[in-house]
């Protein structure tokens, strides 16, 4: 990366970090509070519901966000238009969701879903408000407002979500946490943002834009559906207790590898599209950042999956055992997900917006696939054994997509897949054992402190031996690469030495 690229970048990935393990903090703490409070089943009527709202807000952004952070000089008409279309299909989307209610809490069998839905549904409106607002703060590269943002709502949602729990409202404290989120976070959003709308539609932007951004908008809503489906189908096909213990081990997960990915997708797209004007430039950019990611990204998810069931037991008690499972295996497809961002971005920013489309549903298909092949085995077997072939055929397609879209986006840098394997195998390798090596110490040290100690805590014997084992692993892996360097940890030290140095611009 050029210096000013690689400044940019680091700011603006130190904003995202701030923003998003500032979020991440929170929202952990909290949901911690709120497992120990409510039960499986109370998450797990939310979860029957994550995936409307997921598709809705899907709808809404409809791609136009995307065009507007590609396009290099976005006018007012662009700007105006998709406000009043997101706003428009908010509208909509809120009045289908609002009369369909009753049907959703009818195929689920849970009557309370529908009044659930429809408090819920409110989100679409908030949410669609302060699109632009977001999206120009995310093309400036401007993290730290959007850092103020995202702090501020988590923080006080939180309050709110433990206050309603704590009150016996039971599953409507995780509505009120999710509303009042949005509602302060769009709040903050327009009054740290300076873009104001003044209502009028081009019917010029609007095809400008849909010619782009209609592709991004049915890729998104295509991976919206499927990146939810397990939800609806673990909470049909099972039972509501393990669809709330499943939801649990997603929110671990999502911790880890969906922030790391957001962060790497916020920040390498509007920084990748500056070096749209040179091959070679995106290409080292390119190749270097999916060093770095991967790295930290292998190591998050291994070290998750080794240390799942004594950090899930300490941390939320012993009723969410089943979760710590579940959590060991959908960690594994998390890992890939970085890498994933990364090369479809690159086709976004190369224009290549109908294979972006086309790879996407041949995803979808194979994702397809593996759930169907998880239902038959829950109703041919039994369902334990149906939801870990459901849970491994996840990750099974994860790596399946790497190389797919690997193959196609490094067509349009001369970045082969063998090339990005060979980039990240060591990484991969180094992770897994050092993981290895923490399930093994923390495994014994529980069995020490409880045996040997006689110490009767689960949160305190699970948490320190949690602790103890991975600052041990952390130690033996900067010893494994300081003894056998490699230019992606050299690229590790030289982004902090930029951290530490560059003052928090923006």
């Amino acid at each position: 990366m050029g210096d000013n690229l690689k400044q940019t970048a680091v700011s603006g990935a130190r904003w995202g970090f701030i923003e998003n393990i500032s979020s991440m903090g929170i929202t952990f703490v909290v949901g911690i509070i709120l497992a120990r409070i409510l039960s499986p089943e109370q998450y797990g009527l939310i979860g029957d519901l994550t995936i409307f709202i997921a598709i809705s807000i899907s709808l809404i952004d409809n791609g136009f966000s995307a065009a507007i952070i590609r396009k290099q000089e976005p006018t007012k008409e662009d700007l105006n238009t998709t406000f009043i279309t997101n706003f428009g299909i908010s509208i909509i989307c809120f009045i289908v969701l609002f009369a369909c209610a009753p049907l959703v809490s009818n195929f689920f069998n849970e009557p309370q879903l529908t009044l659930l839905l429809r408090v819920l549904s409110f989100i679409l409106i908030v949410n669609a408000v302060s699109i632009i607002q977001r999206a120009l703060i995310v093309k400036s590269v401007d993290f730290k407002r959007l850092t103020a943002c995202t702090v501020t709502s988590s923080l006080l949602s939180g309050i709110v979500g433990i206050w309603m729990a704590l009150t016996g409202c039971g599953v409507w404290s995780l509505v009120g946490q999710q509303v009042s989120k949005q509602v302060v976070n769009s709040i903050m959003l327009w009054l740290l943002g300076t873009w104001k709308p003044n209502w009028r539609f081009s019917k010029k932007s609007f095809k400008e834009l849909f010619s782009y951004g209609s592709n991004v908008m049915i890729t998104g809503l295509l991976d919206t559906i499927f990146k939810n489906i397990y939800y609806p189908v673990v909470g049909k096909s099972f039972s509501i207790g393990q669809l709330g213990q499943y939801t649990r081990a997603d929110q671990f997960s999502n911790v880890t590898s969906n922030n790391l990915t957001m962060v790497v997708q916020r920040v390498s797209f509007p920084v990748l599209s500056k070096t749209q004007d040179s091959d070679e430039r995106m290409l080292n950019a390119f190749r270097s950042t999916i060093k770095v990611t991967m790295l930290i990204s292998f190591f998050i998810a291994f070290w998750l999956s080794a240390v799942s069931q004594p950090l899930v037991v300490g941390l939320i008690g012993m009723k969410w055992l089943p979760a710590s499972y579940i959590l060991q295996i959908i960690c594994l497809a998390g890992a890939f997900f970085p890498i994933h961002a990364l090369n479809q971005n690159i086709l976004q920013i190369k224009g290549r917006m109908k294979l972006y489309l086309a790879l996407e549903i041949n995803k979808k298909i194979l994702l397809a696939i593996s759930i169907a092949i998880g239902i038959i085995c829950c109703n041919v077997y039994d369902k334990e054994f149906g939801l870990k072939i459901l849970l491994w055929g996840m990750v099974a397609v994860s790596i399946i997509v790497f190389f797919i879209n690997a193959y196609f986006s490094g067509k349009y840098l001369k970045y082969s897949v063998w090339r990005q394997t060979k980039d990240i195998i060591p990484s991969f390798f180094i992770s897994l054992v050092v993981a290895c090596i923490i399930g093994l110490i923390t495994a014994g040290c529980v069995y020490l402190f409880r045996i040997k100690f006689g110490w009767h805590s689960l949160t305190l014997t699970n948490l320190v031996a949690v602790a103890i084992g991975s600052f041990t692993g952390l130690l033996i892996m900067a010893g494994i690469y300081a003894m056998f360097p490699r230019k992606e940890y050299d690229e590790v030290k030289n982004l902090i030495k930029i951290w530490k140095s560059a003052k928090l611009e923006k």
